[in-house]
């Protein structure tokens, strides 16, 4: 009987046991799914799982952080490199002086001048201004290229080599300047690149191409209306040159062009809105104007 009752008292306490056990931390009612199953608890759902929670995802992933607004798009060879920064225009020193170009100087002691070279056209050195050859002093400038009159005329001019060509003064020819073509005379104003005229080329007269033909507009202009021997009339600018060099406003009466007489000499107003000139394709650059042989001042500028 003893042993009955305490074989009771045994199942009694093992039911009370496993009761506790189901209501408080068993997987079932109470405690299922939100205490510590690892199904919603601590499983890899809505809590420290690798979701929402603690994961790779939305916080620590390698998204936002990866190589977006901090990798090499931003901080790379972008605004930072050699763009803006770069060796470009705003270090550029601009162009030299030479040619048709003003520009800068590199060598001390020198500034960029110019010099008329027909037409609108002037041509530049790096040079220093003069009045007499004997301000120029530099052996590869030994020139005192200047307008006509001379020292003491207030007329300045640049050093330049003794090759160096400056039209000073000349504009060129009236429009109707009677031009030799291998098809007789033609108006200046007339002829056009290409054409054929009457050159001095390898020491005898012939046809020869057009290479450049040039017009200019002029205002208040003045010219030199050279009457010759012959009759005809030539009106040109004054700085025009002759065959051999010489300016036009620099010849009086008595004085020849290409081997004519010249009869009278004057400086008359112009009457024309443009001057005009050209260019044969020749070793001299000259051409016959009035039947006389006369230089052109587009001759090493063109």
């Amino acid at each position: 009987m003893a042993s009955f009752r305490y074989g009771v008292f045994l199942m009694a306490l093992a039911a009370i046991g496993c009761g506790e056990s189901n209501d408080v931390g068993d997987a079932g009612a109470r405690g299922d799914g939100g205490g510590m199953d690892a199904t919603v608890g601590r499983d890899a759902g809505s809590g420290d799982d690798a979701g929402s929670g603690e994961d790779a995802g939305p916080t620590e992933d390698a998204g936002p952080t990866d190589a977006g607004p901090t990798d090499a798009g931003s901080s790379d060879a972008g605004p930072g490199d050699a763009g803006p920064s770069d060796a470009g225009p705003p270090a550029d020193a601009g162009p030299l002086c030479e040619g048709m170009t003003r520009g800068r100087c590199d060598g001390a002691g020198t500034m960029c001048l110019c010099c008329p070279a027909g037409g609108p056209l002037e041509r530049c050195l790096c040079t220093t201004a003069c009045s007499t050859d004997a301000d120029c002093t530099d052996a590869s400038r030994p020139l005192c290229n200047r307008p006509m009159g001379g020292p003491g005329t207030g007329r300045m001019g640049i050093c330049t080599p003794r090759d160096f060509a400056c039209a000073w003064g000349a504009i060129c020819a009236s429009p109707d300047t009677p031009i030799d073509t291998p098809k007789g005379e033609r108006p200046i104003a007339a002829l056009a690149e290409g054409d054929l005229v009457l050159s001095l080329h390898q020491g005898r007269l012939q046809p020869r191409p057009i290479r450049v033909a040039r017009r200019t507009r002029v205002q208040d202009h003045a010219v030199v209306q050279v009457t010759l021997a012959t009759g005809r009339v030539l009106e040109i600018s004054g700085g025009h040159p002759t065959a051999d060099g010489r300016r036009l406003d620099a010849l009086a009466p008595g004085d020849t062009i290409d081997g004519v007489d010249i009869v009278e000499i004057a400086h008359v107003p112009y009457r024309h809105a443009h001057t005009y000139d050209i260019l044969p394709d020749s070793d001299t650059g000259t051409y016959v104007a009035g039947g006389v042989l006369i230089g052109s001042t587009l001759l090493g500028v063109e």
